[in-house]
């Protein structure tokens, strides 16, 4: 009898650790490096990454801030020890503008896994004058889509226009912390990010004066000052427990149904011993 009771709770307990929920799990870091295609991470097992760059020219003539023209494929560079810096086609390469940066160039850095990811965190490996970002989710299916499709062509006004792509949130001064908490309030999961130095035109509204370099802000005019120039040394986060481009944590069925029928027997045994009791 005691040999049933203990397989009964070995069995409940294998099939309740199964539904536990996803901060349970151990967090996965994804660190920039040489690697740009299917990337493993540190930490607990979790999917592979690969890694691109998008850039769109931005008006900056007279004190506008505006990315009115399309996103086009752009190089992504690895600096050692500081991370993922965007190369824009031209008079972009020297410092700070080689950067993940929004001066001249509004550039991203998209990150495709192979499985829904819930990011948590975001690190940066180097910055200058100001450091503010905004991430990005796709929240649309992800079958038989081509992700280069929902970027190429688009302006920062109609990224988030029927695309899929939806708008986690903005982030102030992300340089001046070891670890930027990030997805807190929304909570996403999806197997495609984008990471970019900040545009209100994606969303986030400014909470410092444009051109400071404290707080939420915008840079103005054609001094670096209030700009963001970053480079993206890594991300962390969490396997999500669901498929397609959101994710999710739903239980299997068959890890309720084990669940179920293991409880149910240590619930007869215990009914058992107290009749014969």
């Amino acid at each position: 009898m005691r040999k049933v009771q203990q397989r009964l709770m070995g069995l409940a307990a294998a099939a309740l650790a199964s539904l536990l929920p996803l901060s349970a799990h151990a967090l996965s870091t994804w660190t920039a490096g040489s690697c740009t295609t299917n990337c493993s991470e540190t930490g607990d097992a979790a999917p592979n990454v690969s890694y691109s760059a998008y850039s769109a020219s931005i008006n900056t003539s007279g004190g506008a801030y505006s990315s009115t023209n399309g996103f086009a494929q752009s190089t992504l560079a690895y600096y050692s020890g500081s991370g993922f810096g965007v190369v824009a086609p031209s008079g972009d390469s020297q410092s700070p503008n080689h950067s993940l940066d929004n001066y001249g160039y509004q550039d991203l850095i998209l990150l495709k896994f192979d499985a829904a990811v819930n990011l948590t965190q975001v690190k940066l490996g180097w910055w200058q004058y100001d450091s503010d970002i905004t991430v990005l989710a796709y929240t649309g299916l992800t079958s038989g889509v081509n992700v280069g499709n929902t970027i190429t062509g688009k302006t920062a006004a109609t990224l988030k226009s029927a695309n899929g792509w939806s708008l986690v949130n903005s982030y102030a001064d992300v340089g001046k912390a070891a670890n930027t908490t990030v997805n807190l309030n929304t909570n996403v999961s999806s197997s495609w990010w984008i990471i970019t130095a900040y545009n209100s035109q994606l969303g986030g509204a400014p909470t410092g004066a444009d051109g400071s370099t404290s707080g939420l802000t915008r840079g103005t005019g054609t001094s670096y000052t209030g700009y963001d120039f970053v480079k993206l040394f890594s991300v962390s986060g969490n396997k999500s427990g669901g498929g397609g481009g959101t994710g999710g944590n739903v239980p299997e069925p068959a890890s309720l149904a084990l669940a179920s029928v293991a409880l149910l027997g240590l619930v007869g045994l215990r009914r058992r011993k107290q009749s014969q009791r």
